[in-house]
């Protein structure tokens, strides 16, 4: 990935990212998926950098003026010192430093040009899924992103070396969606709206299975239909998202 400051945002742009970040990240408060664990990124455009809530802020409550801007190359440096020092659970709050899993949202931008936003929770349903190790699979349109199915990262640790980034990145290869056994999922796309969108489908495509599993065989859509609705649901991805923050009550839609 190119790593020029050439192409970088200005102000007003890199506010707008801001807002659509925070905004993100109460969004998947209200849904349920994630509680005071969970972050969501955005890459910022023409740069080695990408924009994330601080460690364990509350979710329901971010801002834009509370988003921080992290440059990678620096942050794989210091990753393991910054896990370090965000290791005093009474001080930690108090401490602007980066999710201590940040490592997941770097690694995967480095791997996949194509991604401009990470998303990850330990949302319950999909990661009891994860926790079986069962894929979750394109079995209605919403869940097209995640064919063929969701890679398995078969391991609770937490994600904070440049060695944990690399391998969680490998395992979701070029897919959408990853779970992770005994620790939640992840969930990619080339906005911050449709990575987030991901994360609320992934969540209510992990219902649709277990439900359908329970009365008879959750059966994968024809691939020639999942190319279909791929493709369209990428187009509607904003759609997806002003839908699920405007479930939101008004004070949570103000930043």
């Amino acid at each position: 990935m190119a790593k020029s400051q050439k192409g970088r945002p200005g102000a007003r742009e890199l506010g707008r990212l801001k807002k659509t970040v925070a905004l993100a990240t109460r969004m998947l408060f209200h849904q349920g998926l994630a509680d005071y664990h969970g972050h969501v990124s955005s890459r910022i455009p023409g740069t080695n950098r990408l924009l994330i809530k601080p460690v364990l802020a509350p979710l329901g409550s971010i801002k834009s003026k509370d988003i921080m801007e992290v440059d990678i190359d620096e942050y794989k440096k210091n990753c393991e010192a910054n896990w370090a020092k965000a290791g005093d659970q009474k001080a930690v709050i108090k401490l602007k430093v980066p999710p201590r899993e940040t490592m997941i949202h770097a690694a995967i931008m480095e791997a996949r040009p194509d991604v401009n936003s990470v998303v990850h929770t330990h949302q319950p349903l999909a990661t009891a899924f994860a926790i079986a190790g069962v894929p979750i699979r394109p079995i209605y349109n919403q869940a097209s992103a995640f064919a063929p199915e969701t890679p398995i990262f078969h391991s609770p640790r937490l994600i904070y070396t440049v060695q944990d980034g690399i391998e969680v990145a490998a395992t979701l290869g070029d897919r959408m969606a990853l779970l992770m056994q005994g620790h939640g999922i992840t969930t990619v796309g080339d906005s911050v709206e449709q990575a987030a969108s991901h994360a609320v489908y992934l969540e209510r495509t992990a219902q649709m299975q277990w439900v359908a599993s329970t009365i008879g065989q959750a059966v994968s859509m024809p691939g020639r239909n999942t190319a279909i609705m791929a493709a369209t649901n990428r187009g509607r991805a904003h759609h997806a998202f002003a839908y699920f923050t405007g479930l939101m009550p008004d004070e949570m839609k103000e930043d």
